[in-house]
């Protein structure tokens, strides 16, 4: 990870840049959802979802490139800018929250790789969303 990388809590001013990041970074990795799906996602996950859990974020010369959203030991929301992907920034974050476990869409291969390579393992599996969308759900523990 670059050194000049900075970890710190997020406010409220980064919500906007924070869901710039989710949606380019859930864009580059869910395409089993509709596209229309992000936009009515959208506010949700910037007004109602990011305001209620910590979250930590990544920066680079002040702009956020990643960010985790944890409530105690369970990841919520891990997002990494498709720009930045690689980097072990992504490992950092989840760290950094101690997190044991995490629920993550099945179809989303690239998040249920990372979670694996980081000693997670599928104890149940779903068949929609918290949405109820038809979009299968994975919990992983370690």
């Amino acid at each position: 990870m670059d050194p000049a990388v900075t970890i710190r809590p997020a406010h409220e001013a980064d919500l906007d840049a924070l869901t710039d990041v989710w949606e380019r970074a859930a864009r580059s990795s869910h395409g089993f959802m509709d596209p229309a799906d992000f936009s009515e996602m959208r506010p949700f996950m910037r007004d109602s979802y990011l305001p209620s859990m910590e979250v930590l974020l990544a920066e680079l010369g002040g702009r956020p490139i990643a960010f985790v959203g944890a409530r105690e030991n369970h990841v919520e929301l891990l997002y990494v800018d498709p720009e930045f992907h690689g980097q072990g920034l992504g490992t950092r974050l989840l760290a950094e929250v101690g997190a044991t476990s995490v629920e993550v869409y099945a179809d989303n291969t690239t998040g249920v790789a990372f979670y694996r390579s980081q000693g997670f393992a599928e104890v149940l599996r779903r068949e929609s969303d918290a949405a109820g969308r038809p979009y299968a759900m994975v919990v992983l523990r370690r």
